[in-house]
């Protein structure tokens, strides 16, 4: 059992990376299985069809990247005021989405490209995802540390979608992603213009 264990790991280490590399359409099988080590036709031991293996690395991608920042998040407690907080949420995600990590730069690749109804299960796994951020902003409005004339939706929308889309543009120079991660935080958090428009 552990033998096959590993032969799908290996196929969802290898999807991650081809799906992040070269998107949806992209995708062959027979690069996924070669990156894995192993024949086109094994794939389907694993898995029953290649939409079933994009799914299974786009949760593996959200669960992920869940973890990584809450547990960076609550080593905060919450004695942490919620604007230190949401920025260690922003600063968390840049990090995870430009520090390598293949399953949630895919989702963020191929997500718009998904299957409807692949992508509306997607979604319902991603709700959880959505309602932690949801709170870190309503916690910085009701502290009066953010503004309460922004809708939370809006704000959380535009946040995710601007965070989610570095890992499409970012490539290795001048500035790294910790560098790009605190200025997203600044954006966000400060805004662009120095003074009154």
């Amino acid at each position: 059992m552990a033998h096959a264990d590993n032969g799908r790991t290996r196929i969802l280490d290898s999807a991650a990376t081809v799906l992040r590399q070269k998107g949806l359409a992209g995708a062959k099988l027979s690069e996924i299985a070669k990156g894995a080590g192993m024949l086109a036709p094994s794939i389907y031991h694993h898995f029953p069809s290649k939409d079933h293996l994009v799914e299974d690395v786009m949760m593996e991608g959200i669960y992920r990247n869940s973890r990584h920042i809450v547990a960076r998040v609550e080593v905060l407690g919450l004695e942490a005021s919620p604007l230190v907080r949401l920025r260690a949420a922003i600063v968390a995600h840049i990090d995870f989405l430009l520090s390598g990590d293949d399953y949630s730069s895919a989702v963020a690749r191929v997500f718009d490209d998904l299957p409807d109804e692949m992508r509306r299960r997607v979604l319902a796994a991603y709700s959880s995802f959505d309602n932690y951020w949801r709170d870190l902003i309503v916690a910085a409005q009701a502290d009066g540390s953010a503004s309460a004339a922004l809708d939370p939706t809006v704000v959380r929308k535009f946040l995710i979608a601007m965070l989610d889309s570095s890992s499409s543009w970012y490539r290795p120079g001048k500035l790294g992603p910790a560098q790009i991660a605190e200025q997203a935080a600044d954006l966000l958090l400060h805004g662009f213009a120095s003074g009154t428009v």
